[in-house]
């Protein structure tokens, strides 16, 4: 089988790392093109097949994923719906329906969600089946998205709300993973030592929530002494109001998302 990606840039390239990485694909099952040279010269030296030419990935592939721009992916369907006929074609352009895609293809569609976390096997993800792909199409996508990650099965109509909570989510980490880096620098630690810190708590805190099978608030009075040093940071939080900005930061990107797809 033949996998193709037409779009090299941060997502579909730490797609194809990741399914490399996990071996979930070997180098020579994969195709990938881009008009950009330099998001494929990378891709070259782990021994990909990398052309500029869409037409030439659609042709000699049977699964390929299209990972370009929401307002690139009418212009890209037009360039291949030649080659489209009896294959499957995985969509993970954010506010792009699989309708959409149907409607300008021949192909079976499922389309996607995941993000960049792939890279590390850490992928949170989600996918959603078009009318016409198959079980088997279904479960192709569910082993290898789920070789990188997690990923769930979901109903399209929730994507937008997925692309602004999972696909988009990472910066919001990153830019709390920042700030404690930034304050512990502050308060006297080296660069290295206090990134380090920051993402392990972040990454551990992420672990207990699914995994030690305690609800947020519980887990949230493990940390909390009367008074104690962690009550005291949360007040700060509290006070700025900083729970709501994130819900509010997940809802604007969702809107966004929404907005895609019209």
């Amino acid at each position: 089988m033949k996998i193709g990606f037409i779009g090299c840039g941060n997502l579909g390239s730490s797609l194809i790392r990741g399914f490399l990485r996990a071996n979930s694909l070997k180098a020579d099952e994969i195709i990938a093109s881009d008009s950009d040279e330099g998001k494929l010269k990378g891709l070259r030296g782990l021994g990909v097949e990398v052309t500029s030419d869409n037409k030439k990935v659609a042709k000699v592939s049977d699964v390929i994923f299209i990972a370009v721009k929401p307002d690139t992916v009418g212009n890209i369907l037009d360039e291949i719906r030649e080659f489209s006929e009896g294959k499957l074609l995985v969509s993970v352009a954010a506010g792009v329906s699989t309708k959409s895609i149907e409607e300008r293809t021949d192909a079976r569609v499922i389309r996607v969600m995941p993000n960049i976390c792939s890279l590390v096997a850490e992928m949170a993800s989600c996918f959603s089946l078009g009318t016409k792909a198959s079980t088997k199409d279904r479960e192709f996508i569910k082993g290898l998205v789920g070789s990188v990650g997690t990923t769930f099965e979901v109903e399209e109509g929730m994507m937008d709300t997925i692309t602004g909570l999972s696909g988009s989510g990472p910066a919001y980490f990153y830019l709390v993973i920042k700030a404690l880096q930034e304050a512990g620098i502050e308060l006297g630690l080296s660069k290295n030592v206090a990134l380090k810190l920051a993402a392990q708590t972040a990454k551990g805190a992420g672990e207990m929530a699914v995994r030690s099978g305690k609800d947020l608030e519980e887990l949230t009075r493990m940390v909390c002494s009367p008074k104690g040093t962690t009550i005291e940071g949360l007040k700060v939080l509290e006070d700025r109001k900083v729970f709501e900005a994130f819900k509010d930061a997940v809802k604007a990107a969702a809107k966004r998302a929404e907005e895609l797809s019209k």
